[in-house]
């Protein structure tokens, strides 16, 4: 059986998820796990850094839930 990594990540949002809308239906708050699944994508990119200003305390929607799609499209 091939190993599935979406059915061990602790992440909310999970790079190897096999959903087709996972990256606009699962939401994400900064501070939560990262996918750890390689090779990175440009979701996972961004959530390493604002997690890196959340611990600077630089980063200030820290209420806002976004999803993979919003991590790769919008300014934030």
């Amino acid at each position: 059986m091939a190993y599935k990594h979406h059915e061990e990540c602790p992440a909310p949002v999970c790079a190897g998820d096999p959903e087709p809308d996972y990256k606009k239906n699962v939401i994400w708050y900064a501070g939560e796990m990262v996918c750890q699944l390689k090779p990175f994508q440009k979701f996972q990119k961004k959530q390493i850094q604002i997690n890196k200003e959340m611990k600077k305390g630089t980063f200030r929607n820290t209420d806002t839930p976004f999803t993979a799609f919003d991590l790769e499209n919008k300014l934030i």
